[in-house]
């Protein structure tokens, strides 16, 4: 398979990634999406099932590995590309070492919680170097690929707390320490980013606002007769 052809799969896997999140969202769960892919063919896809099974372990990563190793039944994928809308987290990418994945490829990083961009897990050497029993090779990491279009999803689920998980800093364009993919976006004026910086004061005097008001409401119940 050529470079080019490659790239265009990569975006196929991502963009059913992004469906399936959307189909998440209408099933109660927060939206996540993962494909696992065996030359080019899908063989596992799965959302989060975290709410319906009351489940905090049941990931779509986890779910969709699970699956794959079911259907060619084999515990090792080192043939297998893992899609993601989002950076999988420590949880998840631990059994994605262990199963060999040979590659990682996602559209929002997580600098908070990321595998790979927060903990190191994914692109972690020394874990086959110490291990290369239980452990892989590191897997090829491939970020940013769709990001606006995974951003949407997010925002369409939830615009305010989307807008907050930004600027915490959960969620993120880090794609300068991964590979750089052909349909992964150029640094660009980003018009989010500036609403966010135009937000920050009016959320700060909001804070303050609501302390004061709530620091008014105790004084005014301390000043009742028989308080």
């Amino acid at each position: 398979m050529s470079r080019s052809e490659a790239d265009v799969q990569d975006l196929r896997m991502i963009e059913r990634c992004l469906e399936l999140a959307r189909q998440g969202v209408k099933q109660g769960e927060l939206p996540f999406g993962a494909v696992i892919a065996y030359r080019g063919q899908v063989i596992a896809e799965a959302t989060n099932h975290v709410s319906s099974e009351c489940d905090v372990t049941r990931h779509a990563e986890l779910v969709a590995l699970s699956e794959a190793q079911k259907t060619l039944r084999q515990k090792r994928l080192p043939d297998c590309t893992l899609y993601s809308i989002v950076e999988p987290c420590p949880m998840c990418s631990f059994p994605a070492r262990e199963a060999r994945i040979g590659r990682v490829v996602f559209a929002i990083s997580s600098p908070i919680m990321g595998g790979f961009s927060r903990w190191d897990v994914l692109s972690d050497n020394s874990l086959s170097s110490k291990l290369p029993e239980v452990f892989g090779p590191a897997p090829e990491i491939v970020s940013g690929l769709l990001s606006q279009r995974a951003e949407q999803v997010w925002r369409d689920w939830n615009p305010l707390a989307w807008r907050f998980m930004r600027r915490r800093g959960c969620f993120g364009r880090a794609a300068e320490q991964t590979s750089c993919h052909a349909g992964a976006p150029r640094p660009t004026f980003s018009w989010n980013a500036l609403a966010d910086i135009l937000a920050a004061p009016a959320l700060s005097v909001s804070n303050v606002f609501l302390r004061r008001r709530a620091d008014s409401n105790t004084i005014s119940d301390l000043e009742k007769p028989g308080v």
